[in-house]
């Protein structure tokens, strides 16, 4: 018995309309925002969570010490950030800001906690960066980690 020539022909469109389905079905239907990855480590990563238990524990002065020299450090990187520029010029300058002491950015860190509990360490520095009048455009979020 003769075969047609269609008879030997695979059935692929069939396939084909599965597989855009699938695909279409996979992708959203919006654009979705990349989310950036952030090389930080140190006490910036603390969600607000770890940062209360820490701020709660007696002698703490330690472990309160080195979230200070963290914001400050990020303070720091935020006024030098233009030297960081492909050719440095005036205008890729942010608006430098003085680091203020450790009680006011201690205080500044905790009151970030209170209000945004979900949040972490380097968002409340970002914070107090803004309201030293620094430029911030953007947000920093990290992995949960569970604590």
């Amino acid at each position: 018995m003769e075969q047609s020539k269609d008879a030997k022909k695979p059935i692929r469109l069939p396939f084909a309309i599965i597989a855009l389905s699938a695909t279409m079905l996979a992708v959203p239907a919006h654009a979705v925002e990349q989310t950036k990855t952030l090389g930080t480590i140190g006490t910036g990563t603390f969600t607000c969570t770890k940062f209360a238990k820490y701020d709660a524990a007696h002698n703490n002065e330690g472990q309160m010490g080195l979230i200070v020299q963290w914001a400050w450090g990020f303070m720091s990187a935020y006024n030098a950030r233009a030297a960081f520029a492909a050719t440095f010029q005036e205008e890729d300058a942010p608006n430098p800001i003085t680091p203020p002491d450790a009680a006011t950015v201690l205080q500044a860190i905790r009151s970030h906690c209170e209000k945004n509990p979900s949040s972490n360490v380097a968002e409340a520095t970002l914070e107090l960066i803004s309201s030293l009048g620094g430029v911030v455009t953007s947000t920093l979020q990290f992995p949960a980690s569970g604590s």
